[in-house]
């Protein structure tokens, strides 16, 4: 059984100390319990790449924000590995800053740094849905991505080396661990064999605009964060609630008649779901970074279940109208 390893306990309080210690192990038994079994692992892949025996390269075209970015990632790991490819990620990738990952770029080659932008190109038919052209390339030939690539089933076979891979620097597990048992501190946190944290990711800013509205995307009102939270009290005696927002005002006011609530602020994205994703269950909003919490989290997720709005643009983006291949498996839908 895995434990996290709690660094630099000589000033923190003992008692949460021991309840971090607790969570943990209890983290660690519910993902035993929860692992999906509808896909067979295939724990084959090897991490680091020995550019001399590939002649191919593959590459993806990053775009969007730190959720994002990992999903790309990920499709690009996985598909260089099954088509014995290298893959190839841009120069100054905030990823090598966040994750110890191969740095694997052009560059570290000796290749131009048009080689991507001449390969024929590969585009998803949904943003949010699984395309199995995708993984019809030839191997050993290269080729180039185009997508956002939103779903577990690109890489659930490979997820346990997923899972290492992205594990993040130091620095961003340390001052996660120093927060979460400071907020124990702070919140008065008691230890008990019914004690959990569940940490929500409220989702506004971009997403509370118009024009992604009209776009058809959609956020959680108050109503589906107390339905949320509900959940956990009937199934809890002693929680502590962690909330991370890009609207803090906002979650104060939708929270204010809730207890035991604590506000994380300061954190860079990065800070953010290394600290989240320390709980022991997740409440999540919409999009890939509250996804990404809970997918490290490993627990009982919650999420928002009216993700577009019907017949829009954004509806598009999901094959057959279906969440499915986005939600990940053994997940609980909300509203």
């Amino acid at each position: 059984m895995r434990i996290r390893k709690c660094i630099r306990i000589k000033n923190v309080p003992l008692l949460a100390v021991g309840l971090f210690v607790i969570l943990t192990i209890l983290k660690t038994f519910q993902h035993s319990r929860n692992q999906p079994g509808i896909y067979e692992r295939e724990p084959n892949l090897t991490y680091m790449y020995e550019s001399k025996k590939l002649d191919g390269i593959a590459c993806v075209k990053f775009q969007g924000r730190l959720g994002n970015l990992m999903m790309e990632y990920v499709f690009l790991y996985v598909i260089a590995k099954m088509k014995h490819l290298y893959p190839i990620v841009p120069e100054n990738s905030e990823l090598f800053q966040i994750f110890d990952l191969e740095k694997t770029t052009l560059s570290a080659i000796n290749k131009s740094t048009d080689s991507c932008s001449k390969l024929p190109e590969y585009k998803e038919s949904w943003g949010l849905s699984y395309d199995e052209k995708l993984l019809a390339v030839p191997p050993n030939k290269s080729v180039r991505f185009n997508g956002y690539f939103q779903t577990w089933k690109y890489w659930i076979k490979y997820e346990d080396i997923i899972r290492k891979l992205l594990r993040f620097k130091n620095p961003i597990q340390q001052k996660a661990h120093d927060q979460m048992r400071t907020i124990m501190n702070k919140m008065k946190f008691e230890v008990n064999k019914d004690s959990v944290i569940v940490s929500m990711h409220i989702r506004r800013g971009d997403y509370a605009t118009d024009g992604h509205y009209k776009y058809g995307k959609l956020t959680p009102n108050e109503t589906y964060y107390a339905n949320a939270m509900q959940y956990f009290k009937t199934r809890h005696k002693n929680i502590l609630f962690v909330v991370g927002s890009n609207d803090i005002d906002w979650s104060k006011k939708a929270l204010a008649k809730e207890k035991n609530v604590y506000y994380a602020t300061g954190n860079s994205p990065a800070e953010d779901i290394a600290l989240l994703s320390l709980a022991n269950h997740t409440i999540m909003s919409v999009g890939t970074f509250g996804w990404w919490i809970g997918w490290m989290a490993q627990g009982t997720s919650l999420f928002y279940k009216n993700i577009f709005r019907p017949q829009s643009d954004f509806a598009k983006e999901f094959r057959n109208n279906s969440i499915d291949d986005f939600i990940y498996p053994g997940w609980i839908p909300m509203e």
